[in-house]
């Protein structure tokens, strides 16, 4: 094998630095996104279990254990008359869980479908209960009741958030690299110059991306059930209808980012801009409720954490398209922005 030349290797190796001193996107992503994640992660790691809302009971005795869970500020306190109340309240996801303090017993109420949160609030009682001293502590009935998840493991918890966030990923890969080689190729310019109207055109692609995307979404639906194991104790149709609802958002945005992208290379560097934020952000492996609340109000727009909660609902829970409507009205809002935004950039590029 004849042995490499040096010179011939610097050549090289000068005219890729060249080309990428002419490319501006690559060297500002280059130099910022690094830094970008890394404030994402640290911050969002760092954060202590805030915004819980748990209720409670008082009974009678333990005044201890109750003015230990006053005291916490990381728990959000309703109180209430009764421990059938408080059950209606986490069986309707009002509530994270609740504790019913009686005098010889204290009985917590828990939603597992968060396994963190369920943690937190055992923890804190513990703390509560071991307070009043080890004798008094002892002589407590400690009373674990399930409402949602008493036999969910970490593998059924994520795996909802992990079902949608595989389903946005790939489908906003397709939709960002498919719709820029339409463009590159010069398909769209002919398409521009026909009758078509934009959101024809823009409608046309989306529906023709769909078609993959519903063949992906249900195979990995399928996956996730039959595969991993995590129960569906809802309609296997209506978490079909939520990962279509994200995938129609992700195939909506993929065409909108696709515009900012001259070649695949580029669309790849957004994935630190639009996909990484979905994961650290959303409530994929760890609750939204441990994420600093400066960092919350970005959780809110992101359609992964509504998606994450629907599924969870629906697969865990049980619950019926009605009761996660909030989520539903969401990921078809967001959808929208993003086909409104795709055909404006269509407009202003091709046009």
């Amino acid at each position: 094998m004849k042995r490499p030349d040096p010179g011939r290797v610097g050549v090289v190796a000068l005219r890729v630095v060249r080309q990428l001193k002419r490319d501006r996107r690559t060297i500002a992503l280059i130099t910022f996104a690094p830094i970008f994640l890394m404030l994402l992660f640290g911050y969002a790691l760092s954060g202590e279990m805030t915004g819980v809302q748990l209720g409670l009971v008082d009974g009678g005795g333990h005044p201890a254990l109750r003015d230990h869970l006053l005291s916490i500020q990381d728990f959000d306190i309703l109180r209430l008359g009764s421990e059938s109340d408080a059950e209606k309240l986490v069986a309707g996801g009002r509530l994270d869980g609740a504790v019913v303090i009686y005098p010889e017993e204290v009985r917590v109420l828990l939603d597992a479908s968060s396994l963190q949160i369920t943690q937190a609030i055992i923890t804190a009682v513990r703390d509560g209960l071991g307070q009043e001293g080890a004798g008094r502590a002892s002589e407590t009935l400690l009373v674990t009741r399930y409402i949602f998840g008493y036999d969910l493991e970490m593998i059924d918890t994520i795996g909802p958030a992990i079902l949608g966030f595989v389903v946005f990923f790939f489908t906003f890969i397709l939709a960002a690299i498919s719709f820029l080689r339409e463009r590159t190729l010069g398909t769209l310019e002919k398409f521009m110059v026909s009758p078509l109207s934009r959101i024809e055109i823009v409608s046309g692609y989306i529906l023709g991306f769909s078609l993959v995307a519903v063949i992906q979404s249900a195979t990995t639906l399928l996956i996730v059930i039959y595969l991993f194991g995590v129960p569906m104790r809802g309609s296997i149709l209506d978490a079909f209808i939520v990962i279509l609802l994200l995938g129609a958002g992700a195939l909506a945005l993929g065409s909108f980012v696709s515009n900012f992208a001259r070649s695949e290379f580029q669309v790849v560097q957004f994935i630190p801009v639009v996909i990484i934020p979905q994961i650290v952000l959303c409530g994929v492996f760890w609750p939204v409720q441990s994420i600093p609340g400066f960092l919350r109000p970005l959780s809110n727009i992101l359609p992964l954490t509504y998606a994450s909660d629907a599924l969870r609902a629906i697969m865990l829970k049980g619950s019926s398209l009605s009761e996660i409507f909030p989520d539903l009205a969401f990921l078809c809002g967001f959808f929208l922005l993003m086909f409104a935004a795709a055909t404006l950039m269509l407009k202003r590029e091709v046009g």
